[in-house]
């Protein structure tokens, strides 16, 4: 497997140092201070991989999608551009695979999410409510997990109905199912929903020990999006995956 990835902060690092360990090819490494990629370059990748700034997602992957090449999409923060991503994949037939978390428990936990959320959904007595920590130097709050995990609650909970991102300053409507942020430190990413009643509280949390379970599954991503065509999310892939008896990371 020959890859590129945009962005070459924290998560590129560690995910060259993983896929150099399964023996694959890093062929380009692209940051803000990198010279313009030629088309010989582009020719021998299989997969570009982008864990970069949102607001130039758009203009990063244009000529990787014209030169026909596969996307992974680690990135957050960029969903207003989706329909703009999404003409790019169908005008050059490849294939995109995107989420707001690439770690193999991540999405476990989104399974979870939703079992408990539709389990919850037949006991009003217990109310709803998300927070997250990240470190200091995170960009987008509330975070695209939180996000992700937020919908997931909407969906099968059906006494919430709208998500409230922002801090309180007074009384919250019923309806409205709160997400709370915070930053501080090097925190890599903690996840908690929490269903409370008069009687107890319940609590499904997912902490992030290190950047290597992220770097882990945007590579499986990488090798599942090849040869296909279309825009994918990770449930997709992960849908397949647990058609099968064992899941290798």
């Amino acid at each position: 497997m020959h890859i590129a990835i945009i962005g070459y902060g924290k998560m590129g690092k560690e995910i060259e140092r993983l896929a150099l360990g399964r023996g694959w090819s890093v062929d380009l490494r692209i940051d803000i201070d990198t010279p313009p990629v030629t088309p010989a370059q582009r020719s021998n990748i299989d997969v570009v991989i982008h864990y970069a700034q949102a607001d130039r997602i758009v203009d990063d992957l244009t000529p990787w999608a014209e030169a026909r090449k596969q996307i992974v999409i680690g990135t957050t923060g960029w969903q207003e551009q989706l329909p703009k991503i999404e003409a790019l994949v169908k005008k050059n037939g490849i294939g995109l695979l995107y989420a707001s978390n690439f770690s193999i428990g991540v999405n476990i936990f989104f399974h979870l999410v939703r079992n408990a959320a539709q389990m919850m959904d037949k006991f009003p007595d217990y109310d709803a409510f998300i927070q997250e920590i990240h470190h200091k130097n995170k960009l987008d709050s509330p975070s695209g997990t939180a996000l992700t995990i937020g919908q997931i609650v909407l969906k099968h909970l059906s006494r919430k109905k709208e998500l409230l991102n922002e801090t309180s300053h007074g009384k919250i409507r019923p309806e409205q199912l709160h997400v709370s942020s915070v930053r501080s430190g090097s925190v890599v990413g903690t996840h908690v929903l929490s269903f409370d009643s008069d009687a107890d509280m319940i609590e499904l949390k997912h902490t992030a020990k290190n950047r290597s379970g992220l770097a882990l599954g945007t590579l499986l991503a990488a090798e599942w999006i090849a040869g296909k065509k279309g825009l994918y999310k990770m449930d997709d892939l992960f849908d397949d995956l647990l058609k099968k008896e064992t899941v290798r990371s």
